[in-house]
């Protein structure tokens, strides 16, 4: 892989987001793979973020730590950045916010606001002054970046899109003269615009195509995009939006449409999720289909509000009190975001029970370049929802069966009662608390999981078939394991990478692998090993050693390589 990356490093409200979705889309559109990732503090203006890109010959689906170029719109960038910069490196820079002229081979000054001011422009037009200066690294005209001005502020009229066009022009000069012409970036063969995508649209969009009717949420990052994204849609989707007072609400508002027939989901973080869990279990006793995305953010607490961590697996594994019928899964990219979205919700339905699904920051606001997302391939199982007239005068909701799946009637489709409740019960929804009607229901519901264990979805594998070493992650670790194993081989090592995108129940190929040949090394973002906990507690297995990081920044190939050739995670 060839691939380029750019680091536009600033405080927020200096218009970074309006720079980064300007490249965003010049970038996908003049026909790149590209994978870019936002690093934002917890406040409104002020701090020091950054917006990262990744843009290749070929599919990529991580960040590299090196970069091609470095953009400066804060002091604090080249402060904190500069020894990522590569050998050949460029630095583009304010000289009035740095407070000096730096006279360095790759430095090139460009007064953003100045030069917007000397076409004419207001300075909040500065933005298009360092979009042009960045895409002179890129092309040789503007006119892609052009179409996006147009694109972006033809609303405002034809002197607003004339005078972005007039800075970026000026932006674009400014770091030609000062570097000459450069090899550009190489492109794919036949290269043509990229489908672009984030993870939080993702998993909308999937819920989406599985046919979600209600939605009901309290906004909490990083998940509020998923919120927002239904919000948008929903209407023309046929989908109510409900914003609830707070997430114990939203549970219950969720819990309740599911119960009246209506495929009902929220989307929520670690301390919304930690507040919902009573309420899971409350659908969990009553047989209730509901889908929960918890997009995980470092706790305990409030942690990073704005940062990434894998540390919700264990308690997305106990959820509630009790033992209760559930699955996880942990989509790793957007397609698998997209695509599992349809599957959480065949499984709720299919088993009536609540289904996580596990992102985290990292994936949902992360976009990349992907193949368009094929709404026909989302199929739709409602599970056995049975008529008034199947259901006869004799209906029993929780009827006990082999499965543990009783027929489920929509209240008031038919004659019949339907009774649900919290409290235990017997098969017709009465509240009871003998021994014998509290073992036949416990038997009864957790009869599922042998189903869900049966179809539970398989490792992704890719690698050597006789590996020396077996990388094992899940979720948003998949992109930085996968491109890992591919150094490894670049050097002739014999690796597998394994990524587990259901973590509960495991599908029971995973034992083939854990027992296979190669030392094994889980790779995860938490401090305790939580997947390997869960591992272990399922098939009786230790690895030899593991890979974690906990600081609130996403691994990537860089951070594992390195974690590996130390050798002190390997036993």
């Amino acid at each position: 892989m060839n691939s380029f990356s750019i680091k536009i490093g600033g405080e927020a409200g200096q218009g970074l987001v309006s720079v980064g979705n300007i490249l965003l889309q010049a970038i996908s559109q003049e026909g790149w793979y590209l994978f870019s990732h936002r690093d934002y503090e917890s406040r409104i203006r002020g701090g020091h973020n950054f917006t990262q890109f990744r843009l290749a010959d070929e599919p990529v689906h991580t960040l590299e730590e090196a970069v091609d170029v470095l953009v400066a719109l804060d002091k604090a960038t080249i402060d904190r950045h500069r020894q990522e910069l590569k050998e050949d490196g460029v630095v583009i820079y304010d000289p009035s916010v740095q407070g000096e002229t730096i006279d360095e081979p790759g430095f090139v000054a460009v007064p953003f606001v100045e030069v917007a001011q000397d076409q004419g422009q207001p300075k909040v037009m500065a933005n298009a002054a360092a979009a042009g200066a960045i895409w002179s690294l890129l092309g040789d005209d503007l006119e892609r970046v052009n179409g996006i001005f147009a694109a972006m502020f033809s609303r405002k009229g034809e002197d607003i899109v004339e005078g972005n066009k007039k800075v970026a022009q000026a932006g674009f000069d400014r770091v030609r003269d000062a570097l000459g012409h450069r090899d550009m970036p190489p492109k794919p063969a036949n290269a043509g615009p990229q489908y672009l995508i984030a993870g939080n649209p993702a998993l909308a969009s999937g819920a989406l195509a599985a046919g979600v009717k209600f939605m009901s949420a309290y906004p909490m990052t990083p998940s509020t995009g998923v919120t927002e994204f239904i919000a948008a849609n929903g209407r023309r989707c046929s989908v109510i939006m409900e914003q609830a007072e707070d997430e114990i609400a939203a549970m219950n508002m969720v819990v309740g449409a599911s119960y009246a027939g209506a495929r009902a989901m929220t989307a929520t973080s670690g301390g919304g999720f930690s507040l919902m869990t009573e309420a899971i279990g409350m659908a969990a006793s009553a047989e209730v289909p509901v889908v929960v995305i918890d997009a995980q953010r470092p706790g305990p607490s409030t942690g990073l509000p704005t940062r990434t961590e894998q540390g919700d697996l264990l308690y997305g594994f106990g959820t509630a009190s009790g033992d209760f019928p559930k699955a996880i899964l942990a989509p790793g990219d957007v397609q698998e975001a997209f695509y599992l979205m349809g599957h959480a919700f065949n499984l709720a339905d299919k088993y009536q029970m609540p289904v996580i699904v596990m992102s985290d920051q990292h994936l949902a606001d992360s976009y990349e370049t992907t193949i368009p997302l094929d709404m026909d391939k989302v199929i739709v199982d409602r599970g056995e929802i049975v008529s008034g007239d199947e259901a006869g005068p004799d209906y029993k909701r929780f009827a006990l069966t082999e499965s543990g799946v009783s027929p489920r009637l929509v209240p008031g489709s038919g004659p019949a009662l339907t009774v649900a409740a919290g409290d235990e019960h017997d098969e017709e929804g009465h509240l009871v608390e003998s021994a014998e009607a509290r073992r036949a229901m416990m038997d009864k519901r957790m009869a599922k999981m042998k189903g869900v264990a049966e179809e539970a979805l398989p490792p992704v594998l890719v690698g050597d078939d006789e590996p020396e070493l077996v990388l094992i992650s899940w979720g948003s670790t998949k992109g930085a394991l996968f491109e890992t194993v591919d150094k490894l081989q670049e050097k002739g090592q014999k690796v597998k990478g394994v990524h587990i995108k259901q973590v509960y129940p495991f599908s029971q190929d995973l034992e083939a692998v854990l027992q296979g040949p190669g030392k094994k090394v889980v790779v995860e973002s938490n401090y305790v090993g939580q997947l390997e906990k869960l591992l272990g507690m399922e098939f009786a297995w230790k690895p030899d050693g593991c890979v974690r990081r906990y600081d609130g920044r996403p691994l990537n190939p860089d951070y594992i390589l390195r974690e590996l050739e130390g050798g002190g995670h390997l036993g």
